[in-house]
């Protein structure tokens, strides 16, 4: 479906008249559609049946009344086409195809799918094999089950690629704010990228919550989050299908692309998408950004009514480096004269029992607090009683509704949040929403919530906005260069390797002028991959004499191990002084993603400590320098344990020289790893690498 269609839309999804078509599987979508609200026109076809729960059966499309806006198709896969057809001269405004039974098949499914595409025209269809629609504002259900759903008239938008996970999502115990719920099945007319775009146009949608098992085109999806950001509809994703079984599952199931694991997180980053791990991280995180949106900052101000709530507050926020930075001894002196004794002016604050739930005592702790801390987001932990209980609940309520006041006057995200996800119930939740608060269910949760609200937010407010995602050129066939090529061609481009000389027999001393002693005696060859295991190096050889002895010794063992080839060479090279640090680079032309590069701490234990983070190119200074201070092992780089210490600026400006010879396409460079790249205070150099280039 083209992007300038998108304006039929509104007829589909606000339809005034709904036809029904199929049998038995059409009699709880029916229901549904009353029970939600629907007083618009059903109709029912049928060629079988008078009558269907009282609605009078038409035996076709033709013999409706009036154009439908909407339609549910529910009959057997090898009818479809043909009332498709029939739905699309009758002008219908959209289809949700309720029918299965194409291309998550195979290849007999892909053909009849590909016949619905051409039978729809410019006509919208959502499906195949799906479950279809749920309009929250405007009471419009086209859907095949019994299903539930909150909204106080606004809301998230959320798109699935699972009919059952769409379902269950309408039945959590969460009080998720709803606008729209979308089922997308096969995505053969009316894709998620479509549907991004529709829904951040919307007023009435104040997040978009993705479920993702593959997508079918990139481009068009990197568009559409483009869209969505630059009109600040955050968009958190949830991706199944990660698995090597679950990838297998994917395919058989919708028949869309899976991807490379870190690529897709890399991309989701640079689109400013949030990714969460699980379903019940997807929807918190989603209730929390449409109640409360971006957070400035990592500081977080708060309150519990418990030393061992505050303390889980604290411990699970320093391990995900969000910040409860405490008061400073002037304001800890103002607080306690407002607290009771026992109390510990402490950030998160355990402001005690004797005055919980005593609003005029709390109210004045809250506000002040708010005023000398001035922290960007403010939680409150709040386990309510549950059912039969009470007595109680009035005094959780007078502290939450005084929490709430306060942190109005500050214009904040405002949490009310409980240690155990089923301690709030929905009258409770509900209220504090009206009261603008966000009940989240689980500490865990909620911190994890707000610091993805806060790396959007950094995202949004980026000078480096997003245009576009780097596509490679294809190309047909490429070689690998032996190590001494792929340094020469770096070389070329002052990128700094160390001086070099290829080995020819006998080895002369006016072979080294331009290099000094000790050097690395090496063989390299394009499929060599382990250089090391074999014995094809040799570092700190001091003399010619000591190199002739050592060239001798790798030549039997090469030779021995049947592993030289006609493109290999033998090559000396100056030996580099030891590093500051040792970095694992890696560019590669994906089908998929584009231009990919990984970026890690290197050497020989890469492997083994598997610290490396995963970026989309292009990509500005910020993105790169973000990654970095993300390994595990930045410390290193800072100056560990009072060691020198790398120059930020200058390591980043040699990293770009690499991004810029791998995205110039007349370097015609498909991949290239370095490793290890050593990096100095002030420079860095290339110690070994291999080369992948197209062939002319």
């Amino acid at each position: 479906m083209k992007q300038n269609n998108l304006s039929r839309l509104d007829r589909l999804f606000k339809a005034k008249s709904v036809v029904f078509i199929g049998g038995k599987d059409v009699f709880t979508p029916i229901n549904e559609i009353k029970r939600r609200g629907f007083n618009g026109n059903i109709w029912v076809i049928n060629p079988n049946r008078s009558k269907l729960l009282g609605y009078k059966c038409y035996k076709t499309v033709q013999e409706l009344p009036d154009p439908p806006d909407a339609a549910f198709l529910a009959v057997p896969a090898a009818n479809v086409i043909q009332v498709i057809t029939d739905l699309n001269k009758k002008n219908c405004g959209g289809v949700v195809c309720y029918s299965a039974g194409f291309k998550e098949i195979g290849i007999k499914g892909k053909k009849l799918e590909k016949r619905l595409v051409l039978a729809a025209g410019q006509m919208p269809i959502i499906g195949p094999n799906c479950y279809g629609l749920i309009n929250y504002i405007d009471n419009l259900a086209l859907w095949p089950f019994a299903h539930g759903g909150y909204s106080p008239g606004w809301g998230a938008a959320i798109i699935t690629q699972s009919g059952m996970l769409s379902s269950d999502i309408t039945m959590t115990q969460r009080s998720i704010p709803l606008s729209y719920m979308v089922s997308l099945g096969n995505q053969a007319v009316l894709g998620m990228e479509h549907l991004i775009r529709y829904f951040s146009e919307k007023n009435s949608v104040t997040a978009l919550g993705i479920h993702v098992e593959g997508i079918n085109d990139i481009e068009e999806f990197c568009s559409a989050a483009i869209y969505a950001l630059k009109l600040g509809k955050p968009i958190v994703m949830f991706k199944t299908g990660k698995s090597k079984i679950g990838k297998r599952l994917t395919e058989s199931h919708t028949g869309s692309l899976s991807g490379d694991n870190e690529a897709f997180s890399a991309l989701c980053k640079k689109l400013g998408i949030i990714e969460v791990d699980d379903a019940v991280q997807f929807l918190e995180t989603l209730k929390f950004m449409s109640i409360c949106g971006p957070v400035k900052s990592k500081r977080i101000l708060g309150f519990t009514c418990s030393g061992g709530g505050a303390t889980m507050l604290a411990d699970y926020a320093e391990s995900i480096k969000l910040e409860f930075p405490n008061f400073s001894r002037k304001a800890k002196a103002e607080l306690n004269k407002l607290l009771p004794s026992i109390a510990t002016v402490s950030n998160p604050l355990d402001y005690t029992t004797p005055i919980w739930g005593v609003s005029d005592k709390t109210l004045p702790v809250f506000s002040k607090s708010l005023e000398l801390n001035k922290a960007d987001t403010a939680i409150i932990v709040q386990d309510f009683p549950s059912e039969g209980l009470d007595e109680s609940e009035k005094y959780y309520w007078n502290d939450s509704l005084s929490f709430i006041k306060a942190a109005s006057e500050y214009n904040i995200p405002k949490v009310v949040c409980s240690t155990f996800p089923e301690n709030i119930n929905k009258k409770i939740r509900q209220k504090l929403i009206r009261n603008g608060s966000a009940p989240m269910q689980g500490i865990k949760e909620t911190l994890l919530a707000v610091r993805s609200a806060y790396e959007y937010y950094i995202k949004r407010k980026s000078k480096n906005p997003i245009s576009k995602i780097s596509r490679s050129i294809e190309f047909k066939e490429s070689i690998f260069l032996n190590e001494y090529a792929g340094k020469e061609s770096l070389k070329k481009k002052d990128i700094s390797a160390p001086d070099s000389v290829k080995i020819q027999e006998p080895i002369e001393s006016k072979a080294f002028k331009n290099i000094s002693f000790p050097v690395v005696l090496k063989y390299s060859s394009p499929h060599l991959l382990h250089k090391t295991e074999l014995g094809a190096v040799r570092t700190n050889i001091k003399s010619i004499k000591e190199l002739n002895l050592e060239f001798q010794n790798m030549k039997k063992l090469i030779e021995k191990a049947e592993a030289f080839e006609s493109t290999g060479v033998y090559f000396c090279e100056e030996m580099a002084d030891a590093p500051i640090a040792e970095l694992f680079l890696s560019f590669r032309s994906d089908p998929v993603f584009g231009k990919v590069m990984v970026v890690g701490m290197g050497g020989i234990y890469t492997e083994i400590f598997n610290d490396t983070k995963t970026l989309i190119l292009p990509v500005s200074r910020q993105e790169l320098l973000y990654h970095l201070t993300e390994l595990k092992g930045y410390e290193i780089i800072l100056g560990y344990r009072n060691k020198i210490k790398v120059n930020k600026n200058k390591l980043v400006n040699n990293l770009f020289n690499l991004i810029d010879f791998f995205s110039d396409e007349t370097n015609e460079c498909v991949s290239l790893e370095i490793n290890p790249l050593f990096v100095y205070e002030n420079s860095v150099k290339i110690i070994d690498c291999v080369m992948e280039k197209k062939v002319s």
